[in-house]
């Protein structure tokens, strides 16, 4: 077979080989895709448009952006977010036809997932993978591997913050420290290689260590306390200043065993108990009167147990019900708290104790135990002896009041009561001289003898007994009687006289006391 070509067929074979040595060119180009991780799940798919602006999500992609707090980032701000977890991330949106895809590793290999970026005509596509099928809660390994703060942020922080903070390495050594570190060092220590002299046995985990600095320069001493924290190959510490914690402390517990002299000298026991109703502070005394042992008393027992060993003492009086019991202290202690709780205790040993409770700042309680049994018995003493001396006064015929200094009726009988009118003894509780003195005349006939008998109660000067006749309105003759007492008391009795004929044209009281003042009738 004659094939014949033509200049038309010549310039379509030079055009289709032409043709397939560009597309073989093309082919044969160098490839900037990576190949994806073999069965990676794909958890989180972001869209952004070439403004970058996000434009939609998925489910995984939506939880993310809740987990790290940015709930509808443009690209920058996610750009930002991640370029601490992947490196070489694209800093902008471009249009790109056809798209390009490229593959991001994570820069930790704790990471666990990679990015995958393709730029398109559109905008772009972000995929954040997974590179195990088996993988922990997202948002936890997101939480942890979140971008640190702003590293200048960080150092100017530590190196300007108002306590020391230094490093010291696995040997001993100190390694970087802050400004306050140093300055403190220059003062208190003159540059020495370790400023604390911490113990080898704290452990980074325990609680804060107090450290004592001295500065001979200039006579004071610092305290501080000390925390650790591991870091690389020794550790990080954090001294904090409690000069003025430590002499608070110092200042009451000074205090506090002030008190305790002062309490230890005090007749009445005393027993402190702290908000949490344990016995923090008691005296000598508290023992003595309630039996209780200091063993017991130093171990710090509560409320509940204080009164049980009280009531097993016999120091309380025995409850009816004992099931009313812990009623009984509860109600005691909430007395005590509003400060309304004050008993008196009669022991079956014949004592008697009063009991007062009195609330303390922070919620505290205290009880003061007294012994008043010497009080009761002088107290029962006196009442008997008045009872007698006015069951005397009342067997006499004669109407007798006694005054004390003031001009009050102290004493008086039965029969000044009935002289002057009064239906019971309360009647006269309140009643001075000028008021029996004015009841009296109601029954006597006129007399200048009234005006002088609340002159001699009240004056204070030296005093005699006088005495002077006196008429009721009915005739009866009265003797009266003054005479003055001990304390600057006044005695005033009328004693009825049987007739003896007419009465006396005058009355006889001395004459030195009667002035013009008071001669006429009162």
């Amino acid at each position: 077979m004659i094939f014949t070509l033509t200049w038309i067929d010549i310039s379509a074979i030079v055009g289709a080989a032409a043709a397939t040595a560009a597309l073989l060119q093309v082919f044969n180009k160098p490839k900037t895709v990576f190949a994806p991780v073999k069965h990676a799940k794909i958890t989180s798919t972001f869209e952004f448009d070439l403004s970058g602006t996000l434009v939609c999500t998925n489910i995984e992609a939506f939880d993310f952006l809740q987990s790290i707090k940015l709930p509808d980032p443009d690209w920058d701000t996610l750009h930002h977010a991640l370029s601490s977890r992947f490196a070489d991330l694209p800093d902008t949106i471009f249009a790109c036809n056809p798209p390009q895809t490229r593959f991001y590793p994570a820069r930790s290999v704790v990471d666990p997932f990679t990015l995958e970026i393709e730029q398109h005509a559109n905008g772009l596509t972000l995929l954040m993978s997974t590179r195990e099928d088996n993988m922990l809660n997202h948002n936890d390994v997101h939480n942890e591997l979140a971008p640190l703060p702003n590293l200048a942020l960080v150092k100017s922080v530590s190196e300007n913050a108002p306590f020391p903070v230094w490093q010291s390495k696995a040997d001993g050594s100190l390694g970087w420290s802050n400004a306050f570190y140093q300055s403190l060092n220059r003062r208190v220590a003159h540059n020495q290689d370790q400023l604390f002299e911490i113990t080898e046995t704290m452990d980074a985990n325990d609680g804060a260590q107090r450290i004592k600095l001295r500065d001979n320069t200039n006579n004071r001493t610092h305290w501080f306390d000390v925390t650790r924290q591991r870091f690389e190959d020794g550790y990080v510490n954090f001294a904090i200043d409690v000069h003025a914690v430590v002499k608070a402390e110092t200042a009451q517990r000074n205090f506090v065993q002030t008190l305790a002299k002062t309490f230890a000298h005090l007749a009445t026991g005393l027993a402190i108990f702290d908000r949490n109703r344990q016995l923090v502070l008691f005296n000598p005394s508290l023992f003595d009167l309630t039996d209780l042992r200091p063993e017991f008393l130093t171990t710090r027992p509560n409320l509940f147990s204080f009164f049980d060993q009280l009531r097993d003492k016999q120091i309380m009086p025995e409850p009816k019900s004992y099931a009313n019991w812990r009623e009984r202290i509860a109600d005691v202690i909430t007395a005590a708290s509003d400060d309304n709780f004050s008993e008196t205790w009669h022991l079956p040993n014949g004592l008697t104790y009063r009991v007062t409770g009195r609330p303390h700042p922070d919620g505290a309680i205290a009880f003061l135990f007294e012994d008043i049994s010497a009080e009761i018995s002088l107290t029962r003493r006196f009442r008997d002896e008045a009872d007698v001396t006015h069951s005397a006064l009342d067997a006499l015929d004669q109407a007798i009041a006694i005054f004390n200094r003031a001009g009050f009726v102290q004493y008086h009988n039965s029969a000044m009561r009935s002289f002057i009118g009064q239906q019971s003894d309360k009647d006269l509780e309140d009643m001075c001289v000028r008021d029996v003195t004015r009841l009296c005349q109601r029954t006597c006939k006129p007399s200048p003898v009234w005006g002088e008998i609340r002159n001699f109660v009240i004056e204070n000067a030296e005093r005699e007994t006088w005495s002077a006749p006196l008429q009721s309105k009915d005739g009866q003759t009265l003797a009266l009687k003054v005479s003055p007492l001990a304390s600057g008391a006044s005695l005033i009795a009328l004693t009825p006289e049987a007739p003896s004929g007419a009465a006396p044209s005058r009355i006889a009281i001395p004459r030195k006391r009667i002035t013009a003042s008071n001669s006429a009738v009162a």
